[in-house]
């Protein structure tokens, strides 16, 4: 037989209960305190015949335990390597009992609210219409089928990537949000989905974690909660971008209707061609008024050219009048200065040569005279000249 020294026989005990893994104990809160300047919590969980003593780091622990709680603690058995002693190391821990559930989750409302992370002007909006959806609820919940089944018959051909998580009991609070910070690291992720079905208080205690309320505060993507009944409002409700009554509803809030959507396109459509009527119409109301402007412009226009035509008529045959009167009054004017009416007053004009005579001393003795009467002509021979 091997002889252990004492540190063997710890260290090989520890590995043991190590290989254990991770059990779920429930028991009585008994001697909570802290040491080594509030950074460790340790406490013991008992019932009617045992006790075990635990051991927690005091930043790990998002419940405040006092003596006489029943809880419902995830740990590793390990032991002490100093003193051997056996522990539970306490990974998470959930409380029991409707009284106490509900002390824990008003106290932790007022704290997260304080701090802002349920103000409603932290909520954004839904993408209308999504084309890769995050869901994470357990694979066996009938919340998963519902929500599938209400995305098909409302949207077909919408991608829901599956983040598989336990909702209720040990284990699911660090589950969910490791569920939600994985899906965060999805960047083709349009939305994320949390639900799953009603329940007890008890039941839904993952949901009011201070953990999980953190975990869908932080996301970057927009984030849907839908727990359980109508009834049922969790913390993770006022820390969701959309709270929504039921896994189904949380379906009927992330995608539209698509008989609704080609109703609302058909209606967009008759708006669009009623306008375009109602435009036409206006259009047309405004160039028959043009046409109307323009016709009684060229009426207008015709009419003044036809009096101005009349005018210029007018002053035409006006202007004609005054230069035949002018021309009949120039024609008297030159007719009185003609040679033959001079003639016809007594006077007579004397040619030498062709050339009219005007002195005497155009003409020589002996020439020959022609003179001309208003009526005849006589020659004449010239015996002298003075």
């Amino acid at each position: 037989m091997r002889i252990f020294s004492v540190s063997e026989c710890v260290q090989s005990f520890s590995a043991y209960l190590k290989e254990l893994g991770p059990v779920v104990v429930q028991g009585e809160v008994t001697g909570f305190r802290f040491a080594k300047d509030r950074q460790l919590v340790f406490f013991e969980l008992k019932d009617d015949q045992s006790r075990m003593l635990c051991f927690a780091l005091s930043h790990e622990m998002h419940n405040e335990l006092e003596d006489g709680q029943e809880i419902q603690v995830v740990g590793i058995p390990q032991l002490f390597k100093a003193s051997g002693g056996f522990h539970l190391r306490v990974q998470e821990v959930q409380l029991v009992g409707e009284g106490a559930l509900q002390a824990a989750y008003k106290k932790l409302f007022e704290k997260l609210s304080l701090e802002g992370l349920f103000a409603e002007e932290r909520r954004r909006p839904l993408p209308r219409f999504p084309q890769t959806i995050g869901l994470i609820t357990s694979p066996d919940a009938a919340a998963y089928e519902d929500f599938i089944k209400i995305i098909q018959n409302r949207w077909n051909g919408v991608c829901v990537t599956f983040f598989p998580s336990g909702v209720q009991g040990p284990g699911s609070i660090k589950e969910l949000v490791k569920a939600i910070d994985y899906a965060n690291t999805h960047e083709q992720l349009d939305v994320l989905v949390v639900t799953r079905g009603g329940g007890s208080i008890e039941d839904l205690q993952a949901f009011n974690s201070e953990e999980v309320v953190r975990a869908l505060s932080s996301s970057r993507i927009p984030t849907v909660v839908g727990v359980g009944h109508e009834r049922d409002t969790t913390l993770a409700d006022f820390a969701a971008d959309v709270r929504a009554s039921t896994p189904s509803n949380a379906a009927e809030r992330v995608v539209p209707e698509a008989s609704a959507i080609q109703e609302e396109i058909e209606s967009m459509v008759q708006e669009s061609l009623n306008t375009i009527q109602a435009q036409i119409k206006e259009k047309h109301y405004r160039v028959s008024s043009c046409l109307s402007v323009f016709d009684r412009f060229m009426n207008n226009i015709q009419q003044a050219i036809v009096h101005r035509e009349q005018n210029l008529q007018s002053g035409m045959v006006q202007i004609i009048e005054n230069i035949h009167a002018k021309l009949s009054s120039t024609e008297r004017l030159l007719k009185s200065y003609s040679p033959q009416r001079v003639l016809k007053r007594g006077y007579s004009i004397s040619f030498v040569n062709g050339k009219v005579v005007t002195s005497a001393t155009d003409v020589l003795v002996g020439k020959k005279m022609k003179t001309q009467f208003a009526k005849g002509e006589v020659d004449s021979t010239i015996i002298s000249t003075s």
